[in-house]
C-alpha cells in the first residue's frame, strides 16, 4: 500500500485568531446524524463491548482511513499501520486551529472526507466541537484502564503537549541564564526571545492567555524578582480603561506589556524556533519558547538546549492532545482502529522526551528511560480550557492593545 502524507498549504497561520474568532461569532449549529451514527457504533449506540475483530474486519473493507494530525510524526505512523492491517492512512500535517476550522467548513459544506483528528486546540473542541457534535469520543477498552477519568472523558488524551522555556545549555554551562519569567522582560533579553505569534497560532495564544490567567503566580514572581509591588505601566492602566471586559489590571498584564516592549521575536516554525536557542556555534544564544518534545532534536556538536525546569513561576503550559472520531466519518471502523493502533504500538513516534503518554505504565517507563519527573511534578501551568475559551476577546483585546 502506497502511503499519502500530505502537508498543510491552503490555510495561511496570519488568518487563524481571526478566522476562529469568526467561527465562534457565528454561534453554534449542532450537527449529528443518527443514521450514520447508529451505523458507526457511536455516541448513544456505542456497544457496551467492543468487537474488535468485527471493527477489524469492516476497517479492512473500508481500506482507508483519512487522519487530519497537529503532529507531523504521523507519518511515521502510516507505513506501520498499512504493513499491519492493509489500509492506507491518507496524513494532513495541520495546526489543530486550522484543522477545525477546516474541518467546519468541510462539513457545513456537506463534505466529509475526514475519520479522525488529533487535536490540541482543547478549547475549542470543548466549547464548540464536542457540544456542536462536530466530533465523537471513542475510548478503546483496552486501554482504558489505565487511564485517569479525565483521560478518558470528554475525549480521549493521547499524550500531554507543552510549551516551555528554552536555553542554550552549551553557552550556559554553570545553569540557566535566568530564573524568572520577569527575567524576559530586562534589557539584556530584548530582541532576544524567539516564539511563535499569539496571533498567528493558537497554542502561542494559549500559551499567553494562561499566563495572563494565572495573575497571583506572576505577582508573587515578580516580588521574589524585584523585591516590591508591582508598578502598572501608563499603557497597561490605559488599555484597561478602553476595554470593558477587564475589572482592573493584574502583574500578568503587566508582564506582557513589558515582554512585548521587549520586542520578541515571532518566528512561526517551533522546530526552527529550538535550533536558534540549541546552536551551539553561536556567540550569544537567544531563549525561546517551543514545543517541549523539540527536545529530540538535540544532537551532539549541532544543538544542545534544555528546558528551564526552575523558572517561576512556571517553566511552561501544559495542554492535552486528543484523538476523536470525525462526525460523518466515511471509515468509522477504520477510524477505531487507528485510534486504538495511536494508544497502543503506534504511540512510538510521540515516544520522547517532553511528550507524556497519557497511559499511565507508559508514562512510568518513559520517566525512568529518559530521567524525567512524572508529568504531575513537572513546574507546569495546566491550561483552563473553559477559561481561555471565555477570555479570547478580552486577550485579543488587551494583546492588540499593548502591542
Amino acid at each position: 500500500m502506497r502511503t499519502e502524507i500530505k502537508i498543510k498549504m491552503a490555510f495561511k497561520r496570519g488568518l487563524t485568531i481571526a478566522a476562529m474568532s469568526a467561527c465562534m461569532l457565528a454561534g453554534s449549529n449542532t450537527f449529528a446524524d443518527d443514521a450514520w451514527l447508529k451505523s458507526a457504533g457511536l455516541g448513544p449506540y456505542a456497544p457496551a463491548k467492543q468487537d474488535w475483530a468485527a471493527i477489524e474486519k469492516a476497517a479492512k473493507a473500508e481500506g482507508k482511513v483519512v487522519i487530519y494530525s497537529v503532529s507531523s510524526r504521523i507519518a511515521k505512523l502510516a507505513p506501520k499501520f498499512e504493513e499491519k492491517y492493509g489500509i492506507k492512512v491518507e496524513g494532513y500535517d495541520i495546526p489543530s486551529d486550522l484543522q477545525l476550522e477546516k474541518f467546519r467548513r468541510e462539513h457545513k459544506a456537506g463534505v466529509y472526507g475526514v475519520d479522525v483528528l488529533y487535536n490540541a486546540e482543547a478549547p475549542m473542541l470543548l466549547n464548540e466541537a464536542l457540544p456542536d457534535k462536530l466530533v465523537w469520543n471513542f475510548v478503546p477498552d483496552n486501554i482504558a484502564g489505565e487511564l485517569s477519568a479525565s483521560e478518558k472523558e470528554p475525549l480521549l488524551v493521547q499524550r500531554h503537549s507543552s510549551r516551555v522555556v528554552y536555553y542554550n545549555t552549551a553557552l550556559n554551562p554553570n545553569g540557566p541564564p535566568i530564573d524568572s519569567m520577569w527575567d524576559l522582560t530586562r534589557e539584556e533579553w530584548k530582541g532576544r526571545t524567539l516564539l511563535p505569534s499569539p496571533l498567528e497560532d493558537g497554542l502561542s495564544a494559549n500559551f499567553m492567555q494562561t499566563i495572563l490567567l494565572n495573575s497571583d503566580a506572576m505577582e508573587a514572581a515578580y516580588k521574589e524578582e524585584f523585591g516590591k509591588d508591582v508598578e502598572y505601566s501608563k499603557a497597561v492602566l490605559k488599555a484597561v480603561k478602553k476595554n470593558p471586559l477587564i475589572d482592573k489590571p493584574t502583574a500578568s498584564m503587566e508582564w506582557l506589556h513589558r515582554f512585548l516592549n521587549n520586542e520578541p521575536v515571532f518566528i512561526g516554525s517551533t522546530t526552527k524556533i529550538f535550533k536558534n536557542i540549541g546552536d551551539v556555534k553561536q556567540d550569544k544564544a537567544p531563549i525561546g519558547i517551543t514545543t517541549f518534545s523539540k527536545m529530540r532534536t538535540n544532537k551532539k556538536g549541532v544543538y544542545a538546549a534544555e528546558p528551564i525546569y526552575n523558572l517561576k513561576p512556571a517553566f511552561g503550559v501544559s495542554y492535552p492532545t486528543a484523538l476523536m472520531v470525525a462526525d460523518m466519518a466515511p471509515h468509522p471502523n477504520a477510524a477505531k482502529l487507528l485510534i486504538r493502533y495511536m494508544m497502543d504500538e503506534g504511540f512510538k513516534p510521540w515516544d520522547e522526551p517532553g511528550d507524556y503518554a497519557a497511559r499511565a505504565p507508559i508514562e512510568a517507563r518513559q520517566v525512568k528511560e529518559y530521567g524525567l519527573p512524572a508529568f504531575k511534578d513537572l513546574s507546569l501551568i495546566a491550561i483552563d480550557p473553559d477559561e481561555v475559551y471565555n477570555s479570547k476577546y478580552g486577550f485579543l483585546a488587551l494583546y492588540l492593545s499593548l502591542n
